[in-house]
């Protein structure tokens, strides 16, 4: 799910930064551009500011920023561009990208503090080591209290590295897990689909695919603009989902979503399929906010058998789906 960006704490490591900017623009689907990261950086390190609660009202209902809107409030707010973040396409690896930077920030300031540590012993014992007998216990218990205070520092700011650490492996688990997942709908993505598919290939297990594919998007987009675009394809996720229960519903990108069905026939997962058709026909799209009705969403499926291969029977999926668009679309089409 989307998160609403909230109020920063009083002091933010740079760490904490990194990974609030990374994580935004994979949820959002944004392109780590300098311009967009500059944006983000805005958000965080002000939450009360007017970008930041013009970007909540946008997203408060779960709906991703999209481009031109960040692009918007960009301009509006006289926002500048950093060039600290490379262009780079996929979300999940820029947030990745950043943890790292943040990490190696704490590397390199414990480099240095070591190193200034090493210095001071070094004085510290060459102090003790020529100590004129005159120095006397209060002398030697001075340069010996400067030296353990030094230790002292050393190993809190071990203790605080480990920390970031930890926190940053954790962050790099969640990450990789967004890297598999489509930031609008939070089914699993095409790189996710395409591995299990992979995985199965090796197996034995009966296996059969649906690919099901939004009837008319394009004019819902037209009509009505991209956000309640975005509505429409969170809405068909959930359909499937309800429908098809344990079964992995992936977006494959627009408008197209597959099923892959471990076990079943293809009989079976049209039963599924027709579930999750005749439930979006029975509902008609009103918008919340305006009353403006859409309504009906339907769509269009194509369902074949994998027993050559994942991929030879996505390809038959997607020649029945062409079927079923071509026979008048709000059905489905299967190999009996």
């Amino acid at each position: 799910m989307l998160k609403i960006l909230q109020p920063p704490t009083r002091e933010l490591t740079h760490q904490k930064i990194y990974s609030r900017i990374g994580k935004f623009l994979a949820e959002h689907g944004l392109c780590p551009s300098p311009e967009n990261y500059g944006l983000v950086y805005q958000l965080v390190v002000d939450g009360e500011s007017a970008a930041s609660r013009e970007v909540n009202r946008l997203v408060n209902d779960g709906i991703r920023l999209s481009q031109p809107e960040a692009d918007r409030i960009r301009n509006e707010f006289g926002i500048a561009k950093s060039a600290t973040v490379e262009h780079v396409d996929d979300p999940a690896l820029a947030a990745t990208k950043l943890l790292l930077q943040a990490f190696a920030e704490t590397v390199e300031q414990a480099r240095i503090e070591t190193e200034s540590y090493g210095r001071d012993l070094e004085e510290g014992a060459a102090a003790l080591e020529s100590a004129d007998p005159q120095v006397g216990l209060e002398g030697l218990i001075r340069i010996t209290g400067a030296i353990l205070e030094r230790t002292r520092a050393a190993e809190r700011r071990l203790v605080q590295a480990e920390s970031e650490a930890q926190t940053l492996r954790q962050q790099l688990i969640v990450v990789e897990g967004e890297a598999r997942r489509d930031p609008l709908t939070d089914l699993a993505n095409r790189r996710a689909f395409e591995d299990r598919c992979r995985e199965l290939d090796v197996k034995s297990t009966p296996v059969a695919v649906a690919i099901c594919d939004l009837d008319h998007f394009k004019m819902i987009n037209d009509s009505h603009g991209h956000a309640v675009g975005d509505r429409v394809l969170k809405m068909m996720a959930k359909r499937l989902l309800l429908a098809c229960g344990s079964h992995m519903v992936a977006r494959l990108g627009g408008e197209e979503f597959v099923v892959l069905f471990e076990g079943l026939t293809v009989s079976d997962a049209a039963l599924l399929i027709e579930r999750a058709r005749r439930a979006s026909m029975r509902r008609d799209f009103v918008l919340r906010d305006t009353g403006e009705r859409i309504g009906r969403v339907t769509f269009s499926a194509g369902i074949a058998s994998c027993s050559g291969g994942t991929m030879q029977g996505l390809m038959r999926a997607d020649e029945l789906l062409y079927e079923a668009k071509k026979a008048g679309r709000n059905q489905i089409r299967f190999d009996e």
